[in-house]
């Protein structure tokens, strides 16, 4: 299993780990990379105790996200750098690993991730559920000029590393971000779905549920994803699922941590930070729009 984060979605970061090794097959040994981008040793060192107890064969590993391979790479408040980490997993993850999940740092599992990792992939590199219906599918492929209207959602990700390595999909995909770079709507997952246009299979919507499906089954066993904003951790946050999310966290390290809110003030504060602009993409969108096409 594999993760990327940063100091914004430590909690999500905790939650899904937790819930995963909670969910998953005891007999089964567990190997957690975790990819950190400014996160530093105490931070891990919470990480790996919020895991104690909820696995009987369970190991963390930390490693660090290098930002050479993706500065320059369009951000936004939503979808930090840390996101680039996927692009990036045979240079981040040790050649003795064949076979990887990835997975968000904003997901509850409630499935066993054992039989995710034995799904046949069928000769394709990744195996992954769409992003939303046809009209939405077709959308996508239509702005990044992909052969067909296939899209995936990169939230969950079972990789065959090797293949990956063999294809070389991170310079693949680091080239499509750059080259689409202020266009990327989606950032990581635009750029995954260019450098893997028609070598994906399609999983099971369970492995990735969206909460904000309207006719989502909250008794059917699903790895619940918070996509978009707000997050479970934010103040404002009224979505469906959120008293699953802190009751996970209530049994990592960060224990009894809620958002500050008094009298509706956090949630107040989060929506107005939430509707500035983003300066930095705003100023490279700016740069790029009066900059003559490139010949």
């Amino acid at each position: 299993m594999v993760l990327a984060l940063d100091r914004g979605c430590v909690l999500g970061c905790a939650v899904s780990i937790r819930s995963l090794l909670e969910n998953a097959d005891p007999h089964v040994p567990i190997r957690i990379h975790v990819i950190c981008d400014g996160v530093g040793d105490t931070t891990r060192a919470r990480l790996a105790r919020s895991s104690q107890g909820a696995h009987p064969d369970a190991e963390m590993l930390f490693h660090d996200l290098d930002p050479g391979p993706v500065s320059g790479l369009t951000q936004s408040k939503l979808i930090p750098r840390s996101a680039y980490a996927k692009l990036l997993l045979d240079r981040l993850i040790p050649t003795s690993v064949s076979r990887l999940i990835f997975i968000d740092c904003d997901l509850l599992f409630e499935r066993d991730a054992h039989v995710l990792w034995n799904t046949d992939l069928g000769e394709r590199t990744v195996g992954a559920t769409r992003n939303g219906g046809p009209e939405e599918t077709r959308s996508h492929a239509e702005r990044l000029h992909l052969p067909e209207p296939q899209y995936f959602n990169s939230g969950v990700l079972l990789v065959d590393l090797d293949r990956w390595r063999d294809l070389d999909v991170a310079s693949r995909a680091l080239g499509a971000a750059r080259r689409f770079n202020t266009r990327l709507i989606l950032h990581d997952q635009d750029a995954l779905n260019v450098a893997l246009a028609c070598d994906w299979t399609p999983i099971d919507d369970l492995w990735n549920a969206w909460v904000i499906l309207p006719d989502l089954d909250p008794e059917a066993p699903t790895v619940l994803h918070f996509m978009g904003a707000p997050k479970p951790w934010d103040a404002d946050c009224d979505r469906p699922f959120v008293d699953r999310f802190y009751g996970y966290l209530d049994r990592t390290d960060f224990a009894g941590w809620r958002p500050w809110n008094p009298v509706g003030i956090g949630a107040l504060l989060r929506r107005t930070r939430r509707r500035v602009p983003y300066l930095p993409g705003a100023v490279r969108l700016v740069r790029d729009r009066l900059s003559p096409p490139t010949p």
